[in-house]
């Protein structure tokens, strides 16, 4: 499309760019007061409305009109009666008519490269005239209605053509799977300048997770951790070789929402292991198979807030708390070592405090955290975990676990005189792991 024709450039005479632009300025600048409602009453708009000023902003036109307003005697303002009296207000249309034929006279006999068009192929082009559409009644749609004829059977209209819909039922449940085998070897000769003992660690850890989410009210997180390491040691006399890592944990967190973020929840919580356990150099068993079995129930809230790329947080406030610990065994180092002389059964009540939470820091590296505090108002029991693992492909990894823990419901023994009864564990491992 051509340019508009007051922005062309005419290369003799400025006689028609200076009066051209002093219109379409002007022009502007009317239509600018006019949508800011600054014109006051004493000014005269109508001039710089006028419709023929589309003849500067189009492209360009050869309009006849111009030449018959220089040339011919009986000429007549367009859209205007010759039968209607002359009035100022026609006579000013006049005016900025003569004007605008000016500016185009000027600019035909200058530069007429500038004109692809006439006036006569434009008044040629069939336009469409609007169409009178008369409004139907609402009542009146009734006898449409009816004519209608009802469809009772879907293959009336598609005939034979084959539909297969499927319902599908969304899965609400979220599960992955952990499994992990790190293992390393020592061995120093006999005369090597340091000492040292030949060892050989295994440590193996599944982690399996079922979590429910119905994204409307209910929440249900399900999580079973089992681990067993080893260590030989061949300073110890007695035996061959020591659980170092032996855990088997089960917890199961239900929740039904309250307000944003809330839940009315309750979680469960049992703990035990799998082997005895020894110390080096000692023949008594400190604690077994379901020697002790932890067990805790919590009613309370659970605030849990939403997080992008997969990352998770939990913090459950339980004032109401149930703990029981039941020792199958009858060794008394057992029952002495978790301060049950005599006794097989013990049950508190308290208040708990859970933190759950899972970070991806950066891509392949995971930081997860959990945290328990639970107090029957005469003593404290509490953990902190935390394991930093990386992912160096789909099989390698490895990772750095923390665990600090404080009990002073425990023997008076366990009391160390810098931690107190802190306890602090520590491992990093690299191996083969296997996420699903």
């Amino acid at each position: 499309m051509s340019m508009p024709l007051f922005a062309q450039r005419l290369k003799s005479g400025a006689a028609y760019s200076r009066e051209a632009s002093a219109l379409v300025s002007r022009y502007k600048k009317e239509l600018t007061q006019m949508r800011r409602n600054l014109i006051t009453e004493n000014t005269d708009s109508s001039e710089w409305m006028s419709p023929y000023f589309y003849k500067l902003f189009g492209p360009g036109v050869f309009y006849r009109s111009a030449l018959d307003g220089k040339f011919k005697l009986d000429y007549t303002l367009p859209g205007l009666d010759s039968s209607v009296q002359t009035t100022d207000m026609i006579a000013e249309h006049q005016r900025l008519n003569a004007s605008i034929d000016d500016v185009l006279m000027n600019a035909y006999a200058q530069s007429p490269r500038l004109f692809h068009y006439s006036d006569a192929q434009i008044a040629s082009v069939t336009t469409v005239s609007p169409v009178n559409v008369t409004g139907t009644k609402a009542e009146d749609l009734t006898s449409i209605y009816n004519k209608v004829e009802e469809i009772k059977d879907v293959a009336d209209v598609v005939d034979s053509v084959d539909v297969d819909i499927q319902i599908v039922k969304p899965n609400f449940w979220k599960t992955s799977g952990k499994f992990s085998l790190q293992f390393t070897q020592n061995y120093f000769s006999e005369n090597w300048y340091k000492g040292g003992n030949n060892n050989v660690t295994l440590l193996s850890n599944l982690v399996l997770e079922a979590n429910y989410n119905d994204l409307n009210r209910v929440t249900w997180d399900n999580k079973l951790d089992l681990r067993l390491g080893f260590v030989t040691a061949t300073s110890d006399s007695i035996h061959r070789y020591l659980t170092n890592n032996d855990k088997i944990y089960l917890y199961s967190k239900l929740g039904i929402k309250a307000a944003k973020n809330w839940y009315y929840t309750v979680s469960t919580e049992v703990n035990s292991q799998f082997l005895p356990g020894h110390k080096a150099n000692d023949r008594r068993t400190y604690s077994k198979f379901l020697a002790p079995l932890d067990v805790y129930v919590s009613l309370g809230m659970d605030w849990k807030p939403k997080f992008k790329n997969g990352n998770t947080f939990s913090l459950a406030l339980l004032p109401l708390s149930y703990k029981m610990r039941y020792i199958t065994d009858e060794e008394e180092t057992i029952h002495a070592s978790y301060n049950m002389r005599g006794k097989d059964f013990q049950q508190d009540f308290g208040s708990r405090i859970e933190l759950n939470s899972k970070i991806k820091i950066v891509k392949d590296l995971m930081w997860k955290c959990r945290f328990y505090y639970f107090t029957s108002y005469e003593y404290v029991e509490a953990e902190m975990e935390n394991v930093l693992s990386f992912q160096f492909n789909k099989y390698i990894s490895s990772e750095v676990y923390t665990l600090w823990r404080f009990d002073d419901n425990r023997s008076r023994k366990y009391y160390d005189n810098t931690l107190g009864f802190f306890q602090f564990k520590e491992y990093f491992t690299l191996g083969l792991a296997y996420n699903f």
